[in-house]
């Protein structure tokens, strides 16, 4: 008898559910095709809890950008706080007198957190996971794990817990997406970043590359460790600020980029 495509995917929604009670999220193999089945609940891409229960927020939000009514931008570093470069770019930001949101690892802050002990009121220090792991490939009690424990350790760590979240990679699927509403935290991905592979023969035009993706509301990527190649960035940061000054842009953090975006927003329909 020929099996439908629907009737797999109940087939698969009935495995997660378990005939032992427990409702378990199923795991996607390494690769699928586009023809295999996915379980109804359960899977990374499931913004549905497993055990079909209420979810714990009505709404959540993702964010690439801010309105763009005003010549504001936000710069933001990934994956630190590290002793190697975070120092440096904390210096240059300090140098330039510019506030920026650094989305923080938990094991960073567990191991290095007192890098950013004077951060707090001058930067806005967010959620980018405890491990950086692909939440793309997550389901729903692993996104939560990995969210909710960095939100934590960085509450312990600096008195505030963060309200913005960043999915490792720009990877989310539904489970992502749900594990940050229930904790009250917006997503922020972005509208421009440090394209450091497509300058490595002239390291210089950074500056201008940066500068050539930057709109009103932009929300720039980039990072305070990784691979060499991303020091491309750190050491042209004072060249990069100073650029944008002169295009006429004013350095704000993200959370303070999103409340001009809503305030312009209630003044448009006021």
């Amino acid at each position: 008898m020929e099996v439908t495509r629907r009737q797999a995917l109940t087939a698969a929604a009935g495995a997660a559910v378990g005939a032992a009670g427990a409702v378990g999220a199923l795991r996607l193999e390494e690769h699928l095709d586009q023809d295999t089945p996915l379980p109804f609940y359960g899977s990374p891409v499931s913004a549905i809890r497993p055990d079909r229960s209420a979810p714990a927020a009505a709404a959540g939000s993702v964010v690439w950008a801010g309105s763009g009514t005003e010549r504001h931008v936000a710069l933001t570093f990934d994956d630190g706080p590290h002793p190697d470069w975070t120092p440096r770019v904390l210096a240059a930001l300090a140098a330039e007198d510019v506030p920026a949101t650094f989305f923080c690892l938990g094991r960073d802050v567990r191991d290095h957190g007192d890098l950013h002990r004077e951060s707090v009121g001058r930067h806005e220090l967010a959620n980018h996971t405890f491990e950086h792991p692909d939440l793309g490939r997550h389901d729903w009690a692993e996104c939560r794990d990995e969210i909710e424990r960095t939100s934590r350790l960085m509450k312990d760590t600096y008195g505030v817990a963060p309200t913005l979240f960043r999915p490792p990679y720009g990877h989310v699927g539904g489970a992502a997406l749900l594990a940050a509403a229930e904790a009250r935290l917006t997503t922020v991905l972005w509208s421009a970043q440090a394209r450091e592979d497509l300058v490595a023969d002239r390291p210089d035009g950074i500056v201008e590359d940066i500068a050539g993706q930057v709109r009103p509301g932009s929300i720039v990527l980039a990072h305070d460790t990784g691979s060499q190649d991303r020091l491309v960035t750190i050491d042209r940061l004072p060249a990069i600020i100073r650029r944008l000054r002169d295009d006429g842009y004013t350095f704000v953090t993200v959370s303070a980029l999103l409340a001009a975006s809503a305030s312009a927003t209630t003044a448009s329909h006021g």
